[in-house]
């Protein structure tokens, strides 16, 4: 019989040990398409608001998160509604609900995508913050009103001029995987006045792969993605209304997407 707090510690610093490896694993995995063509060079080349889709094929953002999505973390992913993301996405916006990290590297499989509007964190992060912004991804500071409203003006040029940005109207992660009752709905309701179209996205089970606690990750776990078709706001009075509708639709495709793995 082993005593019960030295068990837990080692059980402890072993899940920590987890996430730092697999983490590790996740960088690394970027590096060689990043390296091949140099990513600062392409950069360089091309500009903002035109550059992203040819900067995602040529550093192969998306093959690399399906890599790190399927094989590093192991992820069973289930996803349905893909004939209904637009080809191109510019004049789009889509918006998801929120449950981990592990979003973006779920979502940018299943939407063929690398663009989202993220806390200016992700930025810093090796490889994965550069990448990111290449791809479109618009980073903000949560604290600043300032930078919240300057990163959602980029965002919809982001959206009208060269690629659809995913956009997390609950502004954090679900702790549990529910619907949280707070949203952010003003990237809507500006997507209404600008005559944007809003693809919504259901999603559920990242939050058991790596919880907003942040000190496990679990391997294998099954995870839904539902997609919806485009709402066009020419079909709404207002602004309100239209993300009222947007909302309601995500929350009717995470409650598909739960359905879908066996939870009611």
């Amino acid at each position: 019989m082993g005593n019960p707090d030295i068990r837990d510690r080692d059980s402890g610093v072993a899940q920590w040990l987890s996430v730092g490896v697999r983490a590790t694993a996740v960088v690394l995995a970027g590096v060689p398409s990043t390296t091949l063509i140099p990513l600062p060079l392409t950069q360089v080349c091309t500009r903002r608001f035109r550059r992203e889709d040819v900067l995602k094929r040529v550093h192969l953002m998306v093959p690399w998160a399906r890599f790190c999505a399927r094989r590093i973390l192991e992820i069973d992913l289930d996803v349905q509604g893909r004939e209904h993301l637009p080809q191109p996405s510019r004049g789009h916006l889509y918006i998801s609900n929120h449950q981990s990290y592990v979003d973006i590297l779920v979502l940018m499989d299943a939407l063929d995508t690398v663009a989202f509007l993220s806390k200016k964190l992700i930025h810093y992060f090796p490889v994965l913050g550069r990448c990111a912004y290449c791809g479109g991804t618009v980073f903000m500071q949560r604290g600043k009103k300032e930078s919240r409203q300057a990163a959602l003006e980029e965002t919809l040029r982001m959206c009208q001029e060269s690629t659809a940005v995913v956009v997390f109207p609950e502004g954090t992660r679900s702790a549990d995987g529910e619907i949280r009752e707070k949203i952010y709905p003003r990237a809507m309701q500006e997507a209404w006045r600008r005559g944007l179209r809003v693809v919504p996205i259901g999603l559920h089970g990242t939050h058991r792969v790596f919880p907003k606690t942040m000190d496990r990750l679990n391997l294998g776990e099954h995870v839904a993605v539902r997609i919806g078709p485009a709402l066009d706001p020419s079909s709404w009075p207002d602004g309100d209304r239209f993300a009222e509708a947007c909302w309601d639709t995500v929350a009717d495709l995470h409650h598909q997407a739960r359905a879908a793995l066996g939870e009611a």
